[in-house]
């Protein structure tokens, strides 16, 4: 008999088995440390109140794993991972945990439902379809090795001590994805690498890199400022003191500048995703 259930009481440990099962064969196979998984939860805003699972003898057999965020005064749940262990698959298991779930989400107020799902993953897309998510957008994720031949040395590359958000949204061309968010970013503030490109003590762009991922989460640079070599200064920062390998995900297609950007620095298009919305009001 399966039953469903919140996952308030589940270990790390145990999601953390769970999960890496359910991504073993997935469209791009990945395996999760525990401190990845933790940071995952921390970034993601994950509240496990209003996560839910699928049990079989008292195992885990099946998740969704819903963050949390207050976006322009919207409440908002976003799907941060949902997994099914393989042996379970065929049983319409993800449609049942969100007919469980969604009533504890209307509950508490939330305005609407976000996630991002692989374009060739046709039957996920499907069964999010049929529960109501509509696509809004689609998601280019890059990954590759720098090659960066020339920059621009006439900057200085500082130290970003504060996020300037005013001065920082102002470069943004495209809309951050819930994992590039600002409150992501201000919750792995600690842990990640956070540098600006300064000329007359001006920024003129940024970059917010995750060091354990190898992932940036935000690089934006002054729009007079983008044919002055400001980003590829940025990645040869990156490049030369963390890696040449890198990943970037869930940017905007509609960006052609940002992909002429990383195919320029070394960097492909690995996945597409579109970002799904199901509005609860």
């Amino acid at each position: 008999m399966t039953i469903l259930k919140t996952l308030q009481n589940v270990t790390t440990e145990k999601l953390l088995e769970v999960f890496n099962l359910s991504f073993s064969d997935y469209v791009v196979p990945f395996c999760l440390t525990k401190e990845q998984l933790e940071e995952k939860i921390q970034s993601n805003g994950i509240k496990l109140e209003f996560s839910v699972g699928a049990f079989e003898d008292d195992e885990l057999i099946a998740f969704i794993l819903h963050g949390y965020d207050t976006i322009e005064n919207l409440k908002i749940v976003y799907n941060a991972g949902t997994g099914v262990i393989p042996a379970k698959r065929g049983n319409k298991l993800t449609a049942k945990l969100y007919e469980y779930v969604l009533p504890i989400l209307q509950e508490n107020d939330i305005d609407k439902l976000l996630l991002e799902v692989i374009t060739t993953n046709e039957p996920a897309i499907k069964t999010y379809k049929n529960i109501g998510f509509k696509i809004i957008r689609e998601l280019d994720c890059y990954k590759g090795s720098l090659n960066i031949i020339s920059t621009n040395n006439n900057f200085e590359i500082l130290e970003l001590e504060a996020y300037d958000w005013k001065k920082m949204h102002s470069f943004w061309d495209i809309k951050p994805s819930w994992q590039n968010s600002v409150t992501a970013v201000e919750k792995l503030k600690n842990s990640n690498i956070s540098i600006g490109v300064y000329g007359e003590e001006k920024l003129l762009g940024y970059t917010i890199f995750n060091p354990i991922t190898k992932r940036i989460q935000q690089l934006s640079v002054d729009k007079n400022y983008r044919t002055k070599r400001v980003g590829q200064q940025l990645l040869k920062h990156i490049s030369t003191n963390y890696g040449k390998e890198i990943s970037v995900i869930n940017v905007d297609s509609t960006s052609k500048e940002t992909m002429k950007f990383f195919n320029g620095m070394g960097m492909d298009i690995y996945i597409k995703q579109y970002e799904m919305e199901l509005a609860l009001k």
